[in-house]
């Protein structure tokens, strides 16, 4: 059984369709998620910051409660240890 799924996002970019429109389509099928911004050692913090609004703004048009998300970089391994912990928390509901 499918515990929860992560989608990755590219932070650089704002909202684009065809990503929430998979959003939409696990929110549907009832399919737990995650999202995982990424790249987010190429914008600055400002940057940062005013995509994930636009992205709260695009997805509170559809939910209350916004998914749970993480910021992350592969490069800087910024997010990495919430993203582990996440995972765990969610291995240990499950056990």
């Amino acid at each position: 059984q499918l515990v929860s799924a992560f989608i990755l996002i590219d932070i650089r970019h704002s909202p684009l369709k065809i990503d929430l429109e998979f959003i939409i389509w696990l929110a549907t099928n009832k399919i737990p998620f995650s999202i995982i911004f990424t790249k987010t050692d190429k914008i600055t913090k400002t940057e940062i910051d005013n995509k994930l609004l636009n992205y709260k703004k695009e997805l509170e048009k559809d939910w209350e409660i916004l998914p749970d998300f993480f910021i992350s970089s592969s490069k800087k391994y910024t997010g990495k240890e919430d993203i582990l912990n996440y995972i765990d928390k969610i291995n240990q509901s499950i056990i």
